[in-house]
């Protein structure tokens, strides 16, 4: 009886320990200006905040960055409109859902929630918001939210394997971003 005993504890200690080990941590964010724009976002503060600059068809400024923090990518897609304002909430909706279809073509998505829309930023209240779940052609699970106002459009992801395991982390990220 005391072996039986000392097993059944010896094994609850043991898988104790690997659940310990497979524990997500998530990372410690830090608000990092998006180059001069005059926005900015939280991100991982342990990777190096790098942002590239091109161009759209339309001259319109995009940057974007994608950083590697644990099993995760935490990215933004940042467009600066050429001669665009979106005023309407309408407009600024239509703007992002014709984005997030677009971009969901170009980064193999086969799978998505649906459109959430409705979102508000409290510190910019002229500005909406439209959150989705994706799953790409390789499996990974993304969480996206997108922001629109004025002249500017802010795509958030976070995405990797598995589900994002920290929802609270995952909120500051996806509504970290701030407009100029």
């Amino acid at each position: 009886m005391k072996t039986l005993t000392l097993s059944l504890v010896l094994f609850l200690f043991y898988g104790f320990s690997l659940a310990q080990e497979d524990e997500f941590t998530p990372p410690r964010f830090v608000k990092q200006p998006i180059e001069n724009t005059g926005c900015y976002a939280y991100f991982p503060n342990d990777v190096e905040m790098v942002f590239d600059l091109s161009y759209s068809p339309d001259s319109s400024k995009v940057y974007t960055g994608d950083f590697l923090s644990g099993n995760f990518h935490y990215s933004i897609i940042l467009v600066q409109l050429k001669d665009l304002v979106m005023q309407t909430t309408e407009e600024k909706d239509d703007m992002l859902v014709s984005y997030l279809d677009y971009l969901q073509g170009t980064v193999g998505i086969v799978g998505s929630a649906g459109y959430g829309k409705g979102h508000t930023m409290e510190s910019n209240p002229s500005a909406v918001g439209i959150i989705d779940y994706w799953e790409d052609d390789e499996g990974d699970q993304w969480s996206v939210k997108a922001w629109a106002d004025g002249s500017t459009m802010a795509i958030l992801f976070i995405y990797g394997a598995t589900e994002y395991p920290s929802y609270g982390a995952g909120q500051l990220f996806l509504n970290g971003f701030r407009f100029n």
